[in-house]
């Protein structure tokens, strides 16, 4: 068989040579390599980025960088007013944009928002498209051009916006393309900031009103266990100024005769003289309804907040406040303001925040209860001529004191007392000055005894006074100052006489002369009786010589 023709191998088609790139081609190429190394580096610096400022900045600066863009600015999503807030930006002004927002809204601009795609903010003739709304929120401080909206699973979470770009020339669509390739990256890692910022503060916000309730659990406890109405008001003080990290605080409560806040209780100043204003020893400057901050909120009833004392002139400047900022609350108790509570000078120069305030109006209205209530229970046990504790009042707090004494081991004394020939200023001056007698030796038995003595009016004209943990000897001591202290006093008439007015005093002592509450106040009466049966105007102190039956006749 005739075999196949063979190819001449001159014959044969040459391979094409190859051709090298084109220009356009290599610079396309160059641009995807770069694009893609610019995203890498991007998401990388992105991902390991969790601070909303810093991702900004980091996003704005690649933006700047690769768009030739004169100006970018970011509007971030604040979901807790559904506002677009400024964020950063690179080429404007930071004071004139700093305040620049958008909210959401209904209409068209809205919905191109939403697009998700980049667009121009301006038409061909460099007018805004949605005047409305760039007016409306003064949108043209950003003085952009290109809007690119910031999506992550359809959401909006924030707007780049673009303004000329530095050779004027307009943006292509690659140009845009990429910059929206940039802005997923960054739609992504921002969503997880602003997701992460949310957990942070409602983990802040829950462990504050879980530090909060505490603090109002532990007051609300310590109203129920304490009797001295002191007590309880430093210990409000002092939560609440811990609670919002203040350094002083104070108490006023209102005069009704003067219309003046007076000073009940301090924290925060110098150990000395916070004791002395506590203890009644010095008293502070009174300040008049509607005079200064306090005045203004005992008159209004409503809180002011003062973040800087040497700006604000509605308050009264001192050489001793020592005031930076201040929160004023008022003490309202069935509707009327009694007082005003102070908290001030906040730690570290902070302001006061709402969240401080809600507190501390809270706190407020635990210190108006409990004056409030201290008030009432004072009435009930107090005598209204005298304002000195009723007999049912000492029987109980001898009863109690008496027992304090067994399980101590300590002596508890007892004066009893009645002013010498009352009767005679009943008759003499009338019942109106007999009264006015009996008030003013009750004056004078509280400013003479201790802050821990317990002086009753007992009944009439005659008066009980506990003193607990004292000897005999100390009683007596005090029985003599007592005695003294009305002697030398010039009591006035009602028609501007002076009387001069004894009084008569009898002492017995836990446990020699008595161990229960009856035998006491047996011992000291038949003491006091011995007492009027010497002449009046002395005291003795109970020994079993003294017959009752005997010196009554006197």
């Amino acid at each position: 068989m005739p075999g196949r023709p063979k190819k001449d191998p001159a014959k044969r088609p040459s391979k094409a040579e190859p051709q090298s790139p084109s220009p356009a081609t290599i610079e396309n190429l160059e641009r995807k390599v770069f694009d893609f190394f610019t995203l890498s580096q991007l998401g990388k610096s992105l991902i390991s980025t969790q601070d909303l400022d810093d991702l900004a900045r980091i996003f704005v600066a690649s933006v700047h960088e690769t768009s030739n863009a004169s100006k970018v600015a970011l509007l971030i999503y604040d979901a807790d007013i559904s506002t677009y807030k400024y964020q950063f930006s690179i080429g404007l002004s930071e004071e004139s944009v700093k305040d620049v927002f958008f909210a959401e809204e209904e209409g068209l601009f809205w919905r191109v928002l939403n697009g998700g795609e980049p667009f121009p903010i301006r038409d061909s003739a460099g007018q805004y498209r949605f005047p409305r709304v760039v007016q409306k929120f003064k949108l043209d401080r950003l003085d952009s051009e290109i809007w690119v909206p910031l999506m992550v699973k359809n959401l909006l979470c924030g707007v780049l916006t673009l303004g000329k770009k530095k050779d004027d020339t307009p943006y292509d669509d690659k140009e845009l393309s990429f910059i929206s390739q940039l802005a997923t990256q960054a739609a992504v890692a921002i969503d997880s900031a602003i997701l992460d910022q949310q957990k942070t503060r409602a983990t802040r916000a829950l462990g504050k009103k879980m530090e909060n309730l505490s603090v109002l659990y532990d007051v609300s406890r310590a109203m129920n266990f304490m009797n001295d109405l002191k007590k309880t008001l430093l210990l409000i003080l002092d939560k609440s100024r811990s609670a919002v990290g203040s350094q002083k605080g104070s108490v006023m409560l209102l005069n009704k005769e003067t219309g003046e806040l007076e000073v009940t209780v301090v924290r925060g100043i110098d150990a000395i003289t916070e004791r002395k204003i506590n203890d009644g020893e010095m008293q502070c400057t009174k300040i008049k309804l509607g005079e200064g901050v306090a005045g203004r909120v005992a008159e209004t009833g409503e809180h002011i907040i003062v973040d800087d004392t040497q700006k604000d002139k509605r308050f009264k400047q001192s050489a001793a406040s020592n005031v930076q900022n201040m929160v004023c609350l008022p003490l309202v108790a069935e509707g009327d303001c009694i007082g005003v509570m102070n908290i001030s000078n906040k730690k570290g120069g902070e302001r006061f925040t709402q969240d401080d305030v809600n507190l501390l109006l809270t706190l407020a209205g635990q210190v108006a209860v409990t004056i409030n209530n201290a008030n009432l229970y004072h009435l009930a046990i107090t005598d209204g001529l005298t304002q000195l504790y009723i007999n049912r009042y000492f029987r109980q707090k001898l009863q109690d004191e008496i027992a304090r004494s067994k399980r101590y081991e300590h002596p508890i004394s007892l004066i009893m007392t009645d002013i010498d020939h009352f009767k005679k200023f009943n008759d003499t001056y009338g019942h109106q000055q007999g009264d006015a007698v009996l008030a003013m030796t009750a004056k004078l038995f509280r400013r003479v005894t201790r802050e821990t003595d317990i002086a009753c009016r007992y009944g009439g004209e005659e008066f009980a006074i506990i003193l607990p943990e004292t000897a005999e000897d100390s009683a007596a001591a005090m029985a003599e100052r007592l005695r003294r202290e009305v002697e030398v006093t010039e009591y006035a008439g009602l028609k501007g006489e002076k009387l001069g007015v004894t009084i008569s005093l009898g002492v017995s002592t836990y446990p020699q002369h008595g161990t229960t509450t009856e035998e006491l106040v047996e011992k000291a009466d038949i003491a006091l009786y011995a007492s009027k049966a010497g002449g009046r105007n002395c005291f003795h102190i109970y020994d079993e010589g003294m017959k009752k039956d005997e010196q009554r006749k006197h």
